[in-house]
């Protein structure tokens, strides 16, 4: 569940956005893509309903299938693709059973320092890298291996969580091929797409994209709203972030206005 500072937010957050709905814009054609970071078990029945939504008002892809469209010229329009940030338990054993159902295959990008975190440190780690009220549970890399085995992609989200922007050199080189490298060899799959922490404005830069783009990934992923349209997009793809408690009207809004 979540702290009560961050369910007053969203409640403040609900009343803007039903003002804001009064008067919404038509869908734009284009791949959309969602990122998520936990389901909590509060969160399941919002979870089920957002993704029936998304499952029937557009075409669940993967996320290569939707770079393949994208770097084809051949994007339908209509395509969505759901993502998750951080790598944390809930998304096993809460999101991975409700996509199932549903017919998504997810990319979860995964923070390998966080995954490697002993209890001790992985509290310190939400604290200090991920920003969050009070700790969340981290996958182990069994279970990374989990999410792999029922069909997800796995891509990289950086080893510690560092804004990118900042490093230069060998820094941002283990950042970004150093968390590949350790994700294929712990989990023996290939790491093809990339996803920049924080990913605004302020913290995505294109030497972060062309560092993601010289580690050998296929895509980079931002934290930005909007849609994408082309091969021109791969290496600063937008992504809507969404939260699993929202209701459905909220997220038919955001999909809507870009």
């Amino acid at each position: 569940m979540l702290p009560a500072r961050q369910r007053a937010r969203a409640a403040l957050r609900r009343m803007a956005l039903a003002a804001a709905r009064a008067a919404p814009r038509q869908p734009t054609e284009g791949v959309r893509i969602v990122h998520y970071h936990f389901v909590f078990d509060d969160q399941r029945d919002g979870f089920a309903r957002q993704l029936a939504f998304l499952a029937n008002e557009y075409e669940p892809v993967a996320l290569s299938e939707a770079v393949e469209r994208l770097r084809a010229g051949r994007v339908r329009g209509r395509e969505v693709v759901v993502t998750f940030d951080d790598g944390f338990r809930s998304q096993l054993v809460n999101a991975a059973p409700l996509l199932a159902e549903h017919g998504f295959c997810a990319c979860f990008f995964l923070v390998t320092e966080l995954l490697s975190a002993s209890p001790e440190e992985a509290e310190r780690f939400c604290r200090e890298r991920l920003h969050l009220p009070r700790p969340v549970e981290p996958l182990s890399w069994d279970e990374a291996a989990q999410l792999s085995e029922l069909g997800h992609e796995i891509g990289s989200h950086s080893s510690g969580h560092t804004n990118l922007v900042e490093l230069e050199g060998d820094r941002l080189e283990e950042e970004v091929r150093g968390s590949r490298a350790e994700l294929e060899r712990r989990l023996g799959r290939a790491v093809v797409h990339f996803s920049a922490p924080y990913g605004d404005r302020a913290r995505f830069s294109p030497a972060v994209s062309a560092a993601a783009r010289g580690a050998g990934y296929v895509s980079c992923a931002t934290a930005q709203r909007g849609r994408n349209v082309s091969a021109a997009d791969l290496f600063a793809l937008r992504r809507h972030h969404l939260v699993a408690g929202w209701s459905v009207a909220d997220v038919r809004y955001f999909l809507a206005r870009s």
